[in-house]
């Protein structure tokens, strides 16, 4: 009872904040101006448009068409800033979360409520120039739980790319590091792990990712168990032509998880390929993937090597759209019964659209992964997607959900017809902006999975098959510093 309280009064307490300050503000006194436009203020978004220099404006900023490889290791995005300056941006946060129905190590479905509250910081840096694209996001946190059996944990996550480009030659170097307290696929400890303030995200600039397929997947729900992930990617380009180009990328990743009872994995990745543009807008590319597989404790191996056909379409500013797919042949080492070659396929698809003040992303994958530590390798179907609308400069609301299904491999697990686990995920958030990068929000999720008793008895795999949160915070950051 004490639980629900606490929680109607935090719940109270934020909407009353959220009122008074709305109703405080006077839009037309100009007391409190709106922050300067950047490429990634949720309440500065609006069709883009010509600026005289030529390049198309978003969100009152010009930006440049995205010159990411089709057939290499980044993501494509509506386009990167244009201007030549370096900006550092600071933003700090914090929330509290009820969780119903919560992951409970001594009664799994207790119907008891779990709070939750996070304190937060992150600093960004972006620079783009003629030559050289710099990206780095850093954000780093601590949790206090009311359950003894969560108590402290920690968040941290850190991006980093560098693209340098002389003459026909092009060269990217990054890293992609995550420490969290339960699986990050939809993790929604912080409301959105993404909004913090003035971020760098929402498809403008470089800090937009690296593919699924070079990066150690894990999209399975564990809750309660810190796990480990990281991987170095690197990327090279020879442009043959103004129209055709070589890309040869890499990385090396690995999944780990702190406490005892899941599989760690390691994975090689190599792709290399050919890019050819039919116009300013489509291009298409065709690419060689080698995907390995390497489970710790295990004598086992897998491979992955594939042949997919690309293609692309983008219209800076408004729309980026990519598909890709192709046959592959999955090779095991010691397989423990079946074929140790078989024939499967791949397929990955991504879409990013923003027209005024609404937007869009989906993004589909279906690749051999290494089995989220539960599963001894599995073939991965993963799907996320996100909607988001600006009604003014002060109001914003996003939906995002997700869906995950991972088969596991008769090769490297005899039981696999029987081991199929499926997780989801859902989320709504609305946010108020105010007081110059202030942002208050509100956030309801809900997750679930099929049952995992026959995968994992440890605690942190009793997950519900439906559990729900309400959170609330308060996102702030301070002006953005411009190094140069």
């Amino acid at each position: 009872m004490m639980h629900k309280l606490n929680l109607s009064g935090i719940v109270l307490s934020g909407l009353l904040i959220w009122v008074s300050t709305a109703v405080a503000q006077n839009p037309s006194g100009g007391a409190q101006q709106p922050p300067p436009p950047n490429p990634t203020s949720a309440g500065s978004r609006a069709a883009p448009k010509e600026a005289a220099s030529g390049f198309p404006m978003m969100g009152g900023q010009e930006v440049v068409a995205d010159t990411n490889s089709l057939s290499g290791a980044e993501n494509l995005t509506l386009g990167l800033p244009a201007s030549g300056h370096s900006l550092l941006l600071p933003s700090f946060g914090i929330s509290t979360q009820a969780q119903f129905n919560p992951y409970n190590s001594n009664q799994p479905y207790d119907p008891s409520v779990i709070e939750t509250t996070y304190l937060t910081g992150r600093l960004a840096l972006n620079r783009s120039s003629g030559r050289s694209n710099l990206s780095l996001d850093y954000t780093t946190g601590g949790s206090f739980s009311n359950d003894s059996n969560i108590g402290w944990s920690a968040v941290q996550n850190f991006h980093f790319s560098d693209s340098i480009h002389w003459g026909r030659w092009s060269t990217m170097f990054g890293d992609q590091f995550s420490y969290t307290p339960q699986s990050p696929f939809g993790f929604a400890g912080l409301g959105s792990l993404n909004t913090l303030g003035v971020g760098l995200g929402n498809g403008v600039g470089s800090n937009s990712g690296f593919r699924n397929d070079f990066l150690p997947s894990q999209s399975i729900l564990i809750s309660g168990s810190p796990q480990i992930s990281n991987s170095v990617i690197g990327e090279l380009d020879y442009a043959l032509s103004h129209r055709s180009s070589l890309t040869f990328a890499g990385s090396y990743g690995l999944l780990d998880f702190v406490d005892a009872g899941f599989q760690n994995s390691s994975y090689a990745n190599f792709q290399g390929g050919y890019n050819y543009s039919l116009d300013r807008k489509n291009t298409i590319a065709l690419f060689y993937g080698f995907n390995a597989v390497m489970l710790s404790g295990l004598d086992q191996r897998i491979e992955n090597h594939s042949v997919q056909f690309s293609y692309a379409r983008r219209i800076t500013g408004r729309l980026s759209f990519q598909v890709a797919g192709g046959p592959s042949a999955i090779l095991f080492k010691s397989a423990l019964a079946g074929p140790s070659s078989v024939a499967s396929w791949t397929a990955s698809s991504s879409l990013k659209y923003q027209y005024r003040r609404f937007g869009m992303g989906f993004s589909y994958n279906h690749s051999l992964t290494g089995g989220s530590g539960l599963l001894p390798g599995a073939e991965t179907n993963l799907f996320s997607g996100s909607l988001n609308h600006s009604v003014n400069k002060d109001w914003e609301g996003v939906i995002s959900s997700g869906y995950s299904r991972n088969r596991a491999l008769q090769q490297t697990m005899p039981d696999a017809n029987s081991a199929t686990p499926q997780s989801w995920f859902a989320s709504v958030q609305v946010s108020r902006n105010f007081v110059r990068y202030g942002s208050l929000y509100i956030a309801y999720g809900a997750s679930g999975q099929s049952n995992l008793d026959s995968l994992c008895t440890v605690p942190a795999c009793g997950v519900s098959s439906f559990s729900s949160t309400v959170s609330i915070g308060y996102n702030w950051g301070l002006r953005p510093i411009v190094l140069e």
